[in-house]
C-alpha cells in the first residue's frame, strides 16, 4: 500500500526544482541580461574558484568537530569518524528538504543515536546547542556588516539606496533575532517545550483519530525532552566546555564565508566585507526559516547584492558559483555518504538480530522474517 507514495514524492520534488529553474531562467533573461554574463563567464578564473570547494570541505570538517566537542561535553561517547559520517548524512536532508532548517540536524542526531545506542535526548541537546551557536554567529555577522556599511560608504554613496538598505538590514536582523529567541525559549523553558509537545500531539491525534496511541508517544517524547533539558542545563552550567565548540564553529563560519568571497574573486571582483557579511546573514536566516530552495534563494541573494551596490551581472554569477558549491557539490557528496550510512545501519541491524541467543530461537526467527520489510521501508525512506 505504501509503494504508490514514492513516485508522488518524487514528482513533487521534480516539480519544486522545475519551478525554481524556470523562475531563475526568467529572472536572468528579463532582469539581468545575457550579454555581459557570457563575457564574464569567459574571464572566470577557475583556479581561484576551485579553492571554494576546498573551503567547503574545511567548513564541513570543523562543523563536525564542533558537534563532536558538544557531544563530548555531554559525556556522549562516540568516535569522531561516526560524527563525521552522520554530519555529512544530515547535510543530504538539508540540501533536499525545504523545511525550517531542522531536517539535517534531526536526521543526523537520530542516526547517530541509533548507531551508537546513546541517549537521543542528549543528542538533541548537542544539535540544538550547535544551532544556537550558528544563529548567534549569523546575528553578529549582520551587526558587524551593518556597522562596516555605515563606516565605509560616504553619505552621498549611501543616500541613493538609503531607505532600501536600512529596510533590508532591519528585516534580515528581525528574522535572525526572532529565530534565535524562539530557539532559546524552547531550549531553556521546559514548560514552553511541553506546551508545544502537547499541541503537536493534539494535532496529530486529530489527524490520526484511532490509528495511534498518543499517550505512549507522549511518555516517550517526555522522557527524551527531559534528557534534552538536562543536557542543555549541563552545558549552561559549565560554559568553559563551550570554548572548543565555539572555536570550531568560528572556523567553520570563516570557511563558509570564504566560499562566497572566493566566488567573487574568481570573477575579478573584490566584494566589500560589509556587503559579504550582510548577505551571508540573510542566507543563514533563509535556511533557518526553511525558505532556502532552488530558484528563490538565488533570486533573493542576487537582489540583495544589487541593493548593496554590487553590479547585477556580477551579483548573479557569484551567487550561482556559490550555490554550485554549497548546494550541488554538497548534495552529490552527502548523497553518497547518506547511502553509505544507511547501508551500515541496516548491516548492524541484521547482525544484532543474528546475535540473538539460541534459546530465543522463536523470537530470532520472527525478527529475521521482518528484516526484508525493515530494509524495504528504510530504502523507501532513503529515496524520499
Amino acid at each position: 500500500m505504501t509503494a504508490p507514495a514514492e513516485p508522488k514524492f518524487t514528482k513533487r520534488i521534480i516539480l519544486f526544482v522545475g519551478i525554481g529553474l524556470v523562475a531563475l531562467v526568467a529572472y536572468l533573461y528579463y532582469f539581468i541580461g545575457t550579454v555581459n554574463i557570457t563575457e564574464i563567464i569567459e574571464k572566470t578564473n577557475l583556479w581561484i574558484y576551485s579553492l571554494a570547494f576546498f573551503a567547503f570541505l574545511a567548513d564541513a570538517f570543523f562543523y563536525a568537530l564542533a558537534w563532536h566537542s558538544l557531544l563530548k561535553s555531554l559525556h556522549v561517547k562516540v568516535s569522531i569518524r561516526k560524527v563525521m559520517l552522520y554530519a555529512w548524512a544530515g547535510m543530504f536532508f538539508d540540501a533536499v528538504l525545504p523545511d525550517p532548517g531542522w531536517s539535517g540536524d534531526i536526521s543526523k542526531a537520530y542516526m547517530l543515536a541509533k548507531d551508537s545506542g546513546e541517549d537521543p535526548g542528549r543528542m538533541g541537546a548537542s544539535v540544538v546547542s550547535q544551532k544556537i551557536i550558528v544563529s548567534t554567529a549569523t546575528i553578529v555577522s549582520l551587526i558587524i556588516g551593518f556597522t562596516l556599511l555605515g563606516l565605509n560608504y560616504s553619505a552621498h554613496a549611501i543616500s541613493y539606496t538609503q531607505t532600501d538598505v536600512i529596510a533590508f538590514v532591519a528585516i534580515v536582523l528581525a528574522l535572525a533575532t526572532v529565530s534565535l529567541f524562539v530557539l532559546l525559549q524552547l531550549s531553556l523553558n521546559e514548560k514552553a517545550t511541553k506546551r508545544v509537545l502537547d499541541w503537536l500531539i493534539d494535532v496529530a491525534s486529530f489527524l490520526r483519530r484511532g490509528r495511534w496511541n498518543p499517550e505512549k508517544f507522549r511518555y516517550g517524547a517526555s522522557q527524551t525532552l527531559k534528557k534534552f533539558h538536562e543536557g542543555i542545563r549541563a552545558l549552561a552550567a559549565k560554559p568553559r566546555t563551550l570554548v572548543r565548540p565555539v572555536l570550531f564553529s568560528l572556523l567553520s563560519w570563516g570557511f563558509d564565508l570564504s566560499i562566497t568571497y572566493i566566488a567573487f574573486l574568481s570573477l575579478g571582483y573584490r566584494i566589500m566585507p560589509d556587503q559579504l557579511l550582510i548577505v551571508y546573514a540573510l542566507t543563514g536566516s533563509l535556511q533557518a526559516f526553511g525558505v532556502s530552495f532552488l530558484g528563490f534563494t538565488e533570486i533573493v541573494v542576487t537582489e540583495s547584492y544589487i541593493i548593496l551596490n554590487v553590479p547585477k551581472d556580477i551579483s548573479f554569477l557569484a551567487t550561482l558559483l556559490t550555490r554550485i558549491v554549497t548546494l550541488w557539490f554538497k548534495l552529490a557528496i552527502s548523497y553518497v555518504v547518506f547511502q553509505w550510512a544507511g547501508v551500515g545501519l541496516l548491516t548492524r541491524k541484521n547482525e544484532d538480530i543474528k546475535s540473538v541467543p539460541a534459546e530465543n530461537s522463536q523470537e530470532k526467527e520472527n525478527m529475521l522474517r521482518n528484516v526484508p520489510n525493515y530494509i524495504n521501508k528504510s530504502q523507501q525512506t532513503q529515496k524520499n
